[in-house]
């Protein structure tokens, strides 16, 4: 009796297949970002272990390492997906401004809230803020600065905002606000009293900068 041909794989399946993986990849990704966040704010990134970030998903510990080599390669990403959500929605804000003092304060506003919004981040942020700033060089605010200092050239175009250093005051305003946001921003109260502080600040030392050169 001949031996029945093995029924040929379809692309389709294969597809399926790969589909599969990388849908459980996502959400595995999802998972332990989501437990790192808890378990970073509840206990801090110093005594958090892999373990605790494991125990808070039902994947096994060695699900983990193949998609994290550590637990401060997990902070990173928890911090870059911040900071691409953060650094979108206050170019946002800057592109609707009509002058310069809108500009300023739609941003700093922008940038203030998504901490106050996102509470777990704001307090994992507030907790683990040493360590925060030893795994993180000041590099990491580079590219919100050079978005900023691209947005002040483009209404500088639109006649908006005066000529002037933008990369300087770019990575003065990006240092500002991002030491207003994680030691002082708590609530919306804080957010008002922030953004009116850091919008005169700026406008003031813009608007004499633009006197002095004329």
């Amino acid at each position: 009796m001949p031996r029945a041909q093995p029924r040929p794989i379809e692309a389709a399946e294969i597809e399926g297949e790969v589909g599969k993986r990388e849908q459980n990849a996502t959400r595995n990704r999802a998972a332990i970002l989501q437990a790192a966040r808890e378990a970073f704010c509840e206990l801090g990134f110093g005594a958090t272990t892999v373990r605790d970030i494991v125990r808070r998903t039902d994947l096994a510990t060695g699900t983990f390492y193949n998609y994290y080599p550590s637990k401060e390669a997990v902070l990173h990403e928890l911090i870059e997906d911040f900071q691409v959500e953060l650094r979108r929605r206050v170019h946002e804000a800057r592109e609707a401004a009509q002058t310069l003092e809108d500009l300023l304060r739609n941003a700093f506003r922008a940038c203030f809230e998504i901490f106050v919004e996102d509470e777990v981040f704001s307090a994992l942020l507030t907790r683990n803020a040493g360590e925060i700033e030893e795994l993180t060089s000041s590099a990491a605010l580079d590219p919100a600065a050079a978005d900023l200092a691209s947005d002040l050239r483009a209404k500088a175009r639109e006649g908006i905002v005066p000529e002037l250093d933008f990369d300087l005051v770019a990575t003065a305003a990006t240092a500002m606000a991002s030491m207003l946001a994680m030691r002082h921003v708590r609530t919306a109260a804080d957010v008002e009293t922030a953004t009116e502080f850091a919008t005169q600040l700026f406008l003031g030392g813009i608007e004499h900068m633009s006197k002095v050169k004329e």
